[in-house]
Parts: structure tokens; sequence; C-alpha cells
């Protein structure tokens, strides 16, 4: 029986984007490649696409505002249906951090948390998304 909902991204909130750049890509021979944001933004392959894992992304404190003004890690879990799971994540006492927006060409994205505060990311897979 395949898993649902499983996590398959990771994004890293930094202080100093080209110093974790160069970090992360000699500790761990990851490659970065700018991604089209607004901001400056790399997607981050992190290992062979055949082998286990997930790739993620980074991105600068400054341009991400709920870090708080702090280094942050976050993981992306996809869902079948992400209005169905926001109203499951206030259902169950959660909260909205940032509101449903289009990833375009690559689906739908929101950043929620659980009652505690820990914060992640859902998508909904869609090329269609504007």
């Amino acid at each position: 029986t395949r898993i649902k909902n499983k996590p398959v991204y990771f994004d890293f909130t930094v202080e100093n984007l080209g110093e974790a750049k160069q970090f992360f890509e000699s500790v761990f021979d990851w490659h970065f490649e700018k991604f089209p944001m607004p901001y400056e933004y790399y997607r981050i392959q992190a290992g062979k696409p055949n082998e286990p894992g997930i790739d993620g992304g980074i991105g600068a404190i400054a341009d991400t505002n709920i870090s708080g003004g702090k280094p942050l890690t976050q993981v992306t879990i996809q869902v079948p249906n992400l209005d169905e799971f926001i109203a499951r994540v206030k259902g169950s006492g959660g909260s909205v951090i940032e509101e449903k927006i289009a990833i375009p060409e690559i689906g739908w994205y929101a950043t929620c948390a659980e009652p505690g505060g820990l914060k992640f990311g859902m998508i909904q897979v869609d090329p269609n998304a504007r």
C-alpha cells in the first residue's frame, strides 16, 4: 500500500544566500538552478533523479516574511486537493500562514502551521496553475 500525503520538497530560508549555496554545494555536492520568482530563489537538486530522497529549494530570510527574520527549514507535503486539506488543517486546530497561491506550471501551494506553530507547506500538483 502506498503512503499518501508524503513530503515531497524541502525549503531552506537562510541569512546569506550566496554563502549557504556554496556551503551546501561543497558539503553535499548539491546543484542549484535559479527558479523564476519575483526574488532570488534556487531549486536544489539534492541527488540524481533516480535516487531516493527529495529535492528542495533555498531563498533568503529577507524575502521570506514567515521566517520571522530567522533561518527556517520547511517541508512541503503533496496533497490531492489543497482546499480540502486546508479545511482539515483548520478543523484540527491548525492555521493557514500563507493563503493558497499558484506556482505557475507547478501547482497550488499554501503554508500552514500545526497548533504549536510548526510551519509546513502543502502543494496540489497542477501544471495548469497560473
